[in-house]
């Protein structure tokens, strides 16, 4: 299997997007892959997230001097959490500075692209966790990854924030010339009311690739977070966490399968009932 790079990606703030971006990474990793997870969040979230903190106040190695500067190699970002699966390359708060640098820069939407290209080893997969912000940076990461994951909350404000997103690939498409393909929505944080049930009956309507499965609002994937954990590694204890963690790692487990299946160009069960039923 060749290196498969995506986006985890949406401007709208609040969606779940960094938690995302870990256990599905965790999942990928569960399920006997090698992968690498990338902080491009000046807010240094899955940084964060994975319990590397301390790396965020951090300059003598960064990604923001890599990618904005050329200095250092990417092998010397490359960090190895001690409690996952997986390997991160961190994010610092130089990276706040970014935006205006890759504004002034040649080539600039390539500079994420030339840096993965350095490689010293092949990952079978890359995730990206993006700002919540339509930007350089998010340009760099649609542009590197030309796949995208996509997490939206089942909220009325979705529908517009997914327009203006899909607005922005398209135009990344023509200004470079590449196609970002879509691998997934994945309605996140879904909580048991009205609103939401309608939300998502207005997605799956008027979305492509939303999958059939939502992620649910669920407070252990919190008690990970602070633990600085992947639900996968979470030291769940308690009998009702033991039942809530396995049902979250089943549900991104699940998020995997679907993905590898839209990647390697298989068409989920769902999608050909969907296609089915079209008259």
């Amino acid at each position: 299997m060749s290196t498969t790079v995506v986006a985890i990606c949406n401007q709208k703030g609040g969606v779940g997007k960094t938690t995302v971006t870990i256990n599905l990474g965790a999942a990928f990793a569960e399920l006997g892959y090698s992968v690498l997870l990338l902080d491009l969040d000046p807010q240094g979230h899955l940084t964060e997230g994975v319990g590397l903190r301390d790396y965020y106040d951090r300059e003598d190695v960064s990604l923001y001097e890599q990618l904005i500067n050329g200095k250092g190699t990417i092998a010397d970002l490359i960090i190895k959490p001690e409690h996952e699966s997986f390997y991160v390359i961190p994010t610092n708060y130089q990276m706040m500075l970014a935006e205006q640098s890759l504004f002034m820069s040649r080539n600039r939407e390539h500079r994420l692209r030339h840096m993965l290209s350095k490689l010293p080893h092949t990952f079978d997969w890359i995730l990206l966790d993006c700002p919540p912000t339509l930007g350089n940076l998010t340009d760099n990461a649609l542009n590197a990854a030309q796949k995208v994951v996509i997490p939206v909350q089942a909220e009325s404000t979705s529908l517009r924030a997914l327009d203006l997103l899909f607005d922005q690939i398209e135009s990344i498409e023509q200004g470079l010339g590449i196609q970002i393909e879509k691998l997934a929505v994945v309605p996140n944080l879904v909580q048991d009311s009205t609103i939401s049930k309608r939300t998502l009956e207005d997605l799956r309507t008027h979305v492509p690739h939303v999958t059939p499965f939502e992620l649910r609002k669920r407070v252990i994937l919190q008690n990970a977070w602070d633990e600085g954990r992947s639900i996968f590694k979470h030291g769940a204890t308690k009998p009702d966490q033991v039942k809530a963690k396995r049902e979250v790692v089943e549900d991104y487990i699940r998020l995997a399968r679907f993905v590898l299946m839209r990647t390697e160009g298989e068409e989920t069960p769902w999608t050909q009932e969907r296609r089915e039923s079209r008259p």
